[in-house]
């Protein structure tokens, strides 16, 4: 009790001490955009890494940080805009195709049965979407009212690389009307190698030592086209038959539908039917040509759909965790939509390379191996973060099969209805299927605060707005569709309900099953049921609420000042201080809150704050001298900023408040004080506090995404070492009393907690994390057959082993990446190669991504890349590599899957000098000379990333340094 009443009063005296400091201006606008380094620890030369999470492309700006026309019409200008065509919709498409490795072309023939739009007049010209394909022959059939057929005098009118025009001819259209057409095209597609498209892939079976081929496809966003000639929109739905022909020697071969035939094509070739598909759009067709092989796990034979996993033979043992757990959060999904699953069969597939994480294909999974292979054996060879990361993947692509392929969105420009439903309800399907995990509290650490920290700039955008080009809609598959999404979708369901959110969410899925659907069309039921169960206030509408957060970027933060026992509450956009602006926007905000005195968690608004009202007053809700705290559990997606009264409070009792507001607090310190409302004495007040709180899961976490900023600007200035002496106090009690081993039966929550303390005291120089690391990696190295690091130490401990080691320990790191058959532990190694700080093995590693005999796939180049641009030492080395093989790198990665984009945002991490800016600037101007315009987004992002953090430094450095100096005399930490 002394301890406590001593903390507490250390607490207080700081937070006074501090807030009577003079400050910069607390009322100014700001986010915080948080780019982390993606390398796993500190050195000298290292920046910290929170949980990582794709990053997202990103945006140019002007000076004053508006989107500049001018750079923007320079990466667009050769880029067409895709034509939303009208007049026909398929019905049925039958395709046969037969890929030709050796020449790397696909050769292929599609009939399409379309219908007449009734809504549109006149014979329209039926336009195909078609990229690098060429036409071989085209014809047109009449499909009459008794299902016969008739010729249709045609003309074509083709371009490889973007449409096929097919006009009926004038003096026929003049005479005939016509309803049912079928389209017959045969045509020669390639067969990519940027994992686009139906694309091959080439890796080592380790069983026999031979080399193997696959071919795959991945279609979504918009790659169909690539592969076979189609009205490649998703509202643009149709049935598909699909036949692929393949040489004898490929055993397996996959697709939406069961397998129903095989028929001799010629010699030495076979040709595979499939069950005719319900109407689905062009992006989620999918098939696999290989000899991966069926997991050998024992299912009833009587249970429907039928799941299977596949992999390589050597990871077969790697697949039970997957199929486990798919056939409970499949019937969880059932049971919560009201709604069977539609296809009789689910496949699951492990990709040797494979562009995204994992793509939703209906009946058809394909996953990165990394993102569905978990071993098990009792060394625990898989860690608590890796095993959710693959459970999280795995219920996100479970639940497309509901929000996505079952009802899917009209266009692109409302993506986030499939990726932000599916994102919330793996969390919700996770909690039901893995209870002690706290999936439900996790996600507003690794959901909410991601989201906020890519949605703070100016060059954010709405989650849902108008795309119109191949660049927009790739772009889009961003933290803002899927995070803020989600987060939206779960605030939704906090101010409506369980409940009644359930019962809408039955509604609109059986409403629009099979079609398509607008966000319009979910807020209307959505206020349906909330006025029919009376959670909805009569003048409140759905749209009316949430319009104003989907259709405008950015989000509030409001401002809690009390008045004796009221609370006068005032809204303002969160936004960074070098792009002060007058921000006039203003949103529908559900608050919710707990006091002292009523400490009930209810998730239910009691006040609603107006897109109108920029104050509001909430009279007698809290007593003087008790806290209040607002958004419980962190529903809402807003931040908070007290008054310092409130803040004495919250500080003097906060472990009374629920674990996750604590989080809140924190996260909500840092990221305020980057943004100069509040100065960082108050950040490093609730730091210190949770410092005591060993056990507080969540408050770490979320606490260690903040820090990792703050250690990215402080590495290379003087106010570091500082910095390190405060970190290495608040983390060393935690890191004490949990020790660095790991402890027999330890839950998953805990063994995640243990992961963040040690990454945490290894990054801040603790002797006792740092040399126990690399005692663990001696070791292994004189016994390479036996590895005794923990799964979820590995990240921190190899990382400090290659850092403080030279090029005997980075070799053998490489070694064990070429020879480990786990795709978990490859990322961890490709990590942890980015950790040395010799100059010529980073140079040599970043040229290594660029070949594939290296053994570092096109999959993992971003990886690898952002490992050495996340090292201090590295970042310049990056940089330049960048800048010097930016048209190879474009080449040989392609462009879908963001992959140079994500090499553009790694490189700004530790930018925050005037130099670093005008660096940068040049790197744009050779890349507008280049008209690479898949990165526009990216480098609009990254430059105001770097003018951030050039003002960061030119303000807020010199107050943190102040603050940190006197808190290392006051407190004698030296």
């Amino acid at each position: 009790m002394a301890c406590a009443a001593i903390l507490a009063l250390l607490a207080v005296f700081l937070l006074t001490y501090f807030l009577v400091l003079p400050r910069c201006d607390a009322s100014t606008d700001s986010p915080t955009n948080e780019t982390i380094s993606s390398a796993s620890i500190y050195s000298p030369s290292r920046g910290v890494k929170a949980k990582e999470k794709p990053p997202p492309d990103e945006d140019i700006m002007d000076e004053d940080g508006a989107l500049s026309d001018q750079n923007y019409e320079s990466f667009n200008s050769k880029e067409d805009k895709i034509h939303l065509y009208e007049g026909w919709n398929p019905t049925r498409y039958r395709l046969i195709i037969e890929p030709n490795i050796e020449r790397s072309i696909n050769n292929g023939s599609v009939w399409i049965d379309v219908t007449s739009d009734p809504k549109v007049h006149g014979i329209q010209p039926i336009i195909l979407d078609i990229y690098q394909i060429d036409i071989i022959d085209v014809h047109v059939l009449e499909i009459t009212e008794t299902n016969g057929t008739s010729p249709v005098p045609i003309e074509t009118n083709s371009d490889s690389n973007s449409t096929l025009w097919i006009y009926v001819r004038r003096d026929f259209r003049k005479r005939a009307s016509l309803v049912r057409l079928r389209v017959f095209v045969e045509f020669i597609s390639r067969l990519s190698d940027t994992l686009q498209g139906l694309y091959q892939v080439n890796y080592k079976d380790e069983t026999s030592g031979e080399s193997q081929w696959l071919a795959s496809t991945q279609f979504s966003p918009i790659e169909a086209r690539r592969c076979f000639p189609c009205m490649d929109r998703p509202d643009k739905k149709a049935e598909f038959e699909i036949s692929i022909v393949r040489p004898y020697e490929k055993s397996m071969i996959l697709s939406n539908m069961p397998h129903m035939f095989s028929n001799t094509h010629r010699p030495g070739y076979v040709q595979e039917d499939f069950e005719v598909t319900p109407r689905m759009s062009t992006y989620l067709v999918a098939f696999i040509i290989s000899n991966l092989v069926e997991s050998n796990i024992t299912t009833s034979t009587d249970v429907a759909p039928r799941i299977r996993v596949w992999s390589r033979p050597e990871m077969s043992d790697m697949t039970g965790y997957a199929h486990k757990l798919a056939t409970e959060i499949l019937p969880f999904f059932e049971n919560y939509f009201d709604i069977k699953y539609k296809l009789p069969k689910i496949d699951l597939v492990a990709v040797p390379d494979f562009g995204f994480s994992a793509m939703e294909n209906w009946g058809l999974i394909f996953f990165r191996e990394s993102a569905m292979l978990v071993p098990e054996d009792k060394e625990r060879r898989s860690s608590a973060e890796h095993t959710e990361h693959v459970a999280e993947i795995l219920a996100h692509e479970l639940a497309h099969q509901w929000f996505g392929n079952l009802v899917t969105m009209k266009w692109w420009s409302d993506l986030w209805l499939k990726e932000g439903f599916a994102n919330y309800m793996s969390y919700l399907a996770l909690d039901n299927v893995e209870p002690t995990w706290r999936t439900r509290e996790n996600f507003a650490v690794y959901e909410l605060q991601h989201a906020m920290l890519k949605d703070a700039d100016t060059t954010s955008h709405p989650i849902s707005f108008e795309v119109s080009t191949p660049s927009d809609i790739r772009r889009i598959f961003d933290p803002i569709s899927y995070s803020k999404g989600a987060s939206l979708v779960r605030m939704m369901n906090s101010f409506l309900g369980e409940e009644t959110f359930k019962n809408a969410v039955r509604s609109y899925l059986k409403r629009f099953e099979y079609a398509n659907a607008v966000q319009n069309d979910l807020w209307q039921i959505m206020s349906e049921f909330g006025h029919k169960y009376g959670v909805l206030p009569p003048q409140l509408d759905v749209k009316n609420i949430m319009d104003t957060w989907t259709i405008k970027a950015g989000y509030p933060i409001l401002s809690v000042v009390r008045n004796g026992s009221d609370l006068i509450i005032t809204q303002q956009r969160y936004i960074l201080p070098q792009a002060r602006a007058t921000d006039k926007s203003r949103w529908y905000i559900p608050i919710t809150l707990i006091t002292e005195s009523s400490p009930a968690h209810s998730e239910t608004p009691s006040y609603w704050m107006t897109d109108q009202d920029e104050q509001i007053v909430i009279p007698d809700v809290v007593h003087p001298d008790e806290w209040v705290c607002l958004n419980v559990n962190r529903t809402g997606y807003y931040r908070v900023k007290y008054d310092y009264d409130s803040l004495t409070q919250l500080s003097r009792h906060f472990e009374q408040l629920p674990e996750i507001n604590r989080a809140q607090l924190i996260d909500d310190a840092l990221n305020l004080a980057r943004a100069e409302y509040v100065t960082y004495d108050i950040a490093l007040t609730f730091l210190i506090r949770m410092g005591h709180s060993y056990t507080d899961i969540l408050p770490w976490a979320a606490a260690s995404k903040g820090i990792g900023y703050l250690t990215n600007m402080l590495i290379r200035e003087p106010a570091f070492d500082s910095f390190k002496t405060v970190m290495r106090h608040i983390v060393l009690p935690a890191f004490q009393h949990l020790g660095f081993d790991e402890k027999d039966n330890e839950t998953h929550v805990q063994l995640l907690h243990r992961a963040t303390v040690v990454y945490l005291a290894c990054t801040f120089g603790y002797d006792r994390c740092t040399n126990r690391a690399q005692f663990l990696f001696r070791e292994w190295i004189r016994v390479p057959a036996i590895n005794n690091i923990k799964p979820n130490l590995k990240n921190t401990v190899y990382c400090v082993a290659i850092r403080e080691g030279g090029v005997h320990e980075w070799r053998f790191a490489y070694k064990q990446y070429l020879e480990t058959t786990s795709a978990s532990e490859k990322e961890v190694l490709l990590n942890a190669l980015g950790c040395t700080r010799d100059p010529s093995l980073l140079s040599k590693y970043l040229n290594m991504t660029l070949y594939m005999e290296s053994g570092i796939r096109k999959q993992d180049g971003a990886r690898a890349f952002s490992a050495v641009a996340g090292n201090s030492v590295g970042f310049e080395i990056a940089f330049d590599f960048l800048q010097s093989n930016i048209e190879q790198i474009s080449k040989y990665f392609g462009d879908g899957f963001s992959i140079l984009s994500k090499m553009v945002s790694a490189v700004t991490t530790y930018m925050n000098k005037e130099h670093h800016l005008n660096q940068f600037e040049r790197f744009i101007a050779k890349a507008r000379k280049l008209n690479l315009k898949q990165i526009e987004s990216s480098v609009k992002l990254s430059t105001e990333h770097v003018k951030n953090n050039i003002f960061w430094r030119s303000r807020s450095y010199y107050q943190l340094q102040g603050f940190l100096e006197k808190l290392v005399s006051d407190m004698n930490l030296n």
